[in-house]
C-alpha cells in the first residue's frame, strides 16, 4: 500500500509507554516445519511505514518478527533485501505526483511546527528532500545477487501483480532474478516449508485513497471479485504445491484506518459566518429551485445539493462528481457532506483553517469518500475476504482476521501489558504517520495475531513478541 503526502497537522501530544513482560512457555513447532519461510505480499509484508520503506522498517517487518519467533522452534534464517545508504536511513516512498517528475519521497517523522494561524503543533514532516531520479536509481539498484530473499513483499503490489513478469515497480525490480520471473515464481523457487500470504489491500486502497476519483475501472479502481478469486486460489495452489503449510490474512476495512478517520468532516461557525456563507450560496440554491420549477422530479436531488449553514456544528461543502452535471446551467456539482462520509488524511488542514475549504470553497472530490463509494469498498472487501477465508479452510491453512483486529483498534481499542492502543493517528500507538500502515508496535500486535493463528492451526507453541520492546513513532529533533 502507498499514500500521498500528509498535510493534516495534529495537536501537540505526549508519547509514553511501559515495557510488558512475556510469560514463560514451553515452545514447540507442532505439525509445521518453519525451517524455510517465505512471505508474499505488499507493503504490509515489506515493512513499509510512515510513507516509505526504510531499512529500519524492513528489519522490523511483520514477517521478520515472525521469523525471529519461529527460529526458537526450529525456524531458519530470514533474508531480506535491505535498503542501504540514504535510502535505507531516510526511506523510499512513492508519491504519484512526484514520480511523474522523477522523484520520490522520504519517510515521515514527527516535528514541531506551526499551522497557518501560528498555533504550535506537532505534525508529520518528510526527512530531507525528495530524491532525484539519479539518487533513486542508485539506491534501488538490483540486489538479486544477494538473494534468494525470504521476504517477497513489494510495496504497491496488487494481487494480480504477483504473477506479472512485466510488473513495473522499482521495489520489485531490485529483487527480480530474471526477465520471466514473477513475485510468485521467486517465492515458489525457494521451495519453502512455510509461507505467509497477506495481499489484496491495494486492490481496494488505491480507489479509496483517491476518494474514488479514478472511478471503479481506472488504474486505481477496484479489482473485480471474480478476478480476485481466481488469482488468489491460484496463488495458494502454487504456494502449497510442495506440501508447505502457511498462514493467510484477510483485508482490513480501509475506511476504519486513520487515513480516513482523522480529518473532521465539519466545523463550528458563528452567526456572522453563517450569514455570510448563506448569502454566498443563495444564488446556487436559487438556481436549484429554478430547475425544480421546470422539473418537479428534480426535487430530491435539489434537496441533497442545497447548502445551508447554521450557528454551531456544520458539515463541509464538497465537490461530488456523481451529481447531475448542471454546468450548462452555471451550477457546480457540490453539496454538504452527509453522515458517515469521510475525508482523506491528505485534505489540507491549513486550507480548511485559512483558505475556506469546506465552507467558502468546496473541498475537491478526490479528498472525499461518498456513501456510495464507501459501500463499493465495503462490498469488494467483503467479497475478497470470503475468498481468503475459504482458501484457508479448504487448504487447512492458518487464518488471521486482520480486519477484526483493526476494527477493534478503531472502536474499543486494546490494552496489552499495560499499554493502550487505538487507531488514533500518533496518540493511538498502532499506526504510523501515513495513517495507512501500522507503526512498528502495530506490526508487533499483528505479528502476535499471526502467531496465535499458527499455534492454533498447527498445534505449535511459538512464543509471542514483546510489543512494548519495539520503538514508538520517530520524532525529528
Amino acid at each position: 500500500m502507498k499514500t500521498r503526502n500528509l498535510l493534516y497537522i495534529l495537536p501537540i501530544v505526549a508519547l509514553t509507554a511501559c515495557e510488558p513482560d512475556i510469560d514463560d512457555m514451553e515452545m514447540s513447532k507442532g505439525s509445521a516445519d518453519f525451517s524455510t519461510m517465505v512471505a508474499v505480499g505488499n507493503s504490509l509484508t515489506a515493512g513499509y511505514q510512515s510513507g516509505a520503506l526504510s531499512a529500519d522498517g524492513q528489519v522490523n517487518s511483520l514477517p521478520a518478527m515472525l521469523a525471529a519467533q519461529m527460529k526458537q522452534v526450529g525456524g531458519g534464517e530470514f533474508n531480506q533485501p535491505l535498503l542501504t545508504g540514504e535510502q535505507g536511513s531516510n526511506g523510499v516512498g512513492v508519491d504519484a505526483a512526484l514520480a511523474a517528475t522523477g522523484r520520490v519521497e522520504t519517510r515521515l517523522a514527527l516535528k514541531g511546527t506551526a499551522d497557518c494561524l501560528g498555533a504550535a503543533s506537532v505534525g508529520p514532516v518528510r526527512k530531507g528532500e525528495p530524491y532525484l531520479a539519479v539518487a533513486l536509481l542508485q539506491g534501488m539498484a538490483s540486489v538479486a545477487a544477494q538473494g534468494p530473499y525470504n521476504n517477497q513483499g513489494v510495496p504497491g503490489a496488487k494481487l494480480t501483480d504477483i504473477t506479472n513478469p512485466a510488473y513495473a515497480n522499482p521495489f520489485f525490480g531490485r529483487l527480480k532474478t530474471s526477465l520471466p520471473a514473477t513475485m510468485l515464481s521467486m517465492a515458489t523457487d525457494l521451495n519453502a516449508t512455510f509461507f505467509s500470504l497477506w495481499i489484496g489491500n491495494n486492490d481496494v486502497l488505491g480507489y479509496a485513497t483517491s476518494g474514488g476519483d479514478d472511478g471503479p475501472t481506472g488504474p486505481t479502481g477496484l479489482t473485480d471479485a471474480g478476478t480476485f478469486k481466481t488469482a488468489y486460489e491460484a496463488a495458494v495452489a502454487a504456494l502449497t504445491a510442495n506440501g508447505a503449510k502457511g498462514v493467510l490474512a484477510n483485508i482490513p476495512d480501509v475506511t476504519s484506518i486513520p487515513f480516513f478517520t482523522t480529518v473532521p468532516t465539519g466545523t463550528s461557525i458563528t452567526q456572522p459566518q453563517a450569514d455570510t456563507l448563506n448569502a454566498a450560496y443563495a444564488p446556487y440554491n436559487g438556481g436549484l429551485d429554478a430547475l425544480v420549477g421546470q422539473n418537479a422530479a428534480f426535487q430530491a436531488e435539489a434537496d441533497l445539493r442545497k447548502i445551508s449553514f447554521k450557528v454551531g456544528a456544520n458539515t463541509f461543502v464538497v465537490v461530488d462528481p456523481a451529481l447531475t452535471d448542471l454546468s450548462s446551467n452555471g451550477l457546480p456539482s457540490i453539496r454538504q457532506i452527509k453522515a458517515g462520509e469521510l475525508l482523506t488524511l491528505t485534505t489540507s488542514g491549513d486550507s480548511i483553517k485559512c483558505a475556506g475549504w469546506g465552507t467558502a470553497k468546496p473541498i475537491p472530490g478526490n479528498y472525499h469518500l461518498t456513501a456510495a463509494e464507501i459501500q463499493k469498498i465495503s462490498d469488494a472487501t467483503t467479497s475478497y475476504n470470503t475468498t481468503i477465508k475459504t482458501a484457508a479452510q479448504s487448504n487447512g491453512l492458518a487464518f488471521v482476521d486482520a480486519s477484526s483486529r483493526l476494527k477493534e483498534l478503531a472502536t474499543t481499542g486494546i490494552t496489552l501489558d499495560g499499554i493502550s492502543f487505538s487507531s488514533a493517528l500518533v496518540t493511538g500507538g498502532a499506526f504510523s504517520l501515513d495513517g495507512v500502515h501500522p507503526a512498528t508496535r502495530g506490526y508487533a500486535i499483528i505479528a502476535n495475531d499471526f502467531i496465535s493463528a499458527i499455534n492454533s492451526t498447527y498445534g505449535a507453541s511459538i512464543p509471542k513478541v514483546n510489543v512494548g520492546s519495539y520503538s514508538t513513532i520517530e520524532v525529528e529533533q
